[in-house]
């Protein structure tokens, strides 16, 4: 979900129909993470941990796919990429929220 919330937000120039994929994934993944919560409630105790680790490992992702994009579709360098996550939890767990400007 964060990789590609990272995408949407990074590349938001890339084709519609590359966004149209990374919306899906999010929004899937989203009610997952939803879904685990709202049975496990004690997880909320450790998001902010997860959620730091998880962002490390979605940057790492993209910057590794973005090197690969081709088709000219453009591609962002690692500095594009924020270190730190972008995303609040709030955002992360917002329904409505995927990070581009769209």
């Amino acid at each position: 979900m964060i990789a590609h919330l990272l995408k949407l937000t990074v590349q938001s120039d890339a084709p519609e129909m590359m966004k149209t994929s990374w919306y899906s994934s999010v929004t899937e993944h989203r009610f997952r993470v939803n879904k685990d919560l709202a049975e496990n409630p004690s997880f909320k105790n450790y998001i902010t941990e997860v959620i730091s680790q998880a962002y490390a490992d979605a940057r790492k992702l993209v910057i590794k796919e973005s090197k690969k994009a081709n088709l000219g579709v453009r591609k962002p360098t690692d500095a594009e990429y924020p270190l730190d996550c972008p995303f609040l939890i709030e955002q992360l767990l917002d329904e409505d929220f995927y990070g581009d400007t769209d």
